[in-house]
């Protein structure tokens, strides 16, 4: 079975155990390579076109497209709030229809966000990406359903507070290996996490039944 220890990277393709994140305009798959596709919110402020809809639409439908995103709310940067929840709720109904789970950057808005899901009850399974938050705001997410991904900046009591089997590792546009961010959050775990990392990774993305 396939290993995937990376869940989010922005480093080009070829990475074998990671699973590339690109735009719908850039997506241009090399074989064998895992990606997310979707529309960041600080690319909201203006008028999404037709054509980049459409590109997300048929990315999302090939088979080497895991994950749609990243998508979400930022409320430091990016367009109107009202907008990038419209942004985000289109692709929320993207990863219903084609049956993926979604990626979300979240800033400031971990409320808004579990307001969505509440509101949307999806069936595909959310992951914050990156998460750097309190151990509060972390306990808030996973109570909710949505995992967490933590790269190589993080709040080390959040990650005591995750549920292991709700964490996921990534890099990011971090040089930091994979390998060494592992090691650091297990580390605050008290023991190896890369066999959980590795199943957590092929359950969110539903290789373990798939592939």
């Amino acid at each position: 079975m396939r290993t995937i220890l990376d869940i989010h990277t922005h480093h080009p393709a070829p990475q074998p155990e990671a699973v590339v994140c690109v735009t719908p305009e850039n997506f241009n798959p090399m074989e064998g390579q895992l990606y997310s596709c979707g529309i960041h919110p600080w690319d909201s402020a203006g008028e999404i076109p037709d054509s980049v809809w459409e590109a997300l639409a048929t990315a999302a439908r090939h088979p080497q497209v895991k994950a749609i995103g990243e998508c979400g709310l930022d409320l430091v940067k990016g367009g109107a709030l009202f907008r990038q929840m419209q942004v985000m709720k289109r692709q929320i109904e993207l990863s219903e229809s084609v049956g993926k789970p979604l990626v979300i950057h979240c800033v400031q808005a971990h409320d808004i966000i579990i307001g969505m899901k509440r509101d949307m009850n999806p069936s595909q399974p959310w992951l914050v990406h990156g998460f750097r938050g309190k151990p509060t705001v972390a306990r808030m997410l996973t109570d909710a359903g949505i995992w967490l991904s933590f790269g190589q900046h993080f709040n080390h009591a959040s990650v005591q507070e995750t549920p292991t089997e709700m964490l996921l590792a990534e890099t990011d546009e971090s040089a930091m290996p994979i390998s060494e961010i592992i090691t650091s959050l297990s580390v605050i775990k008290g023991h190896d996490l890369t066999d959980e990392i590795r199943c957590n990774a092929l359950r969110w993305l539903a290789l373990d039944r798939k592939e």
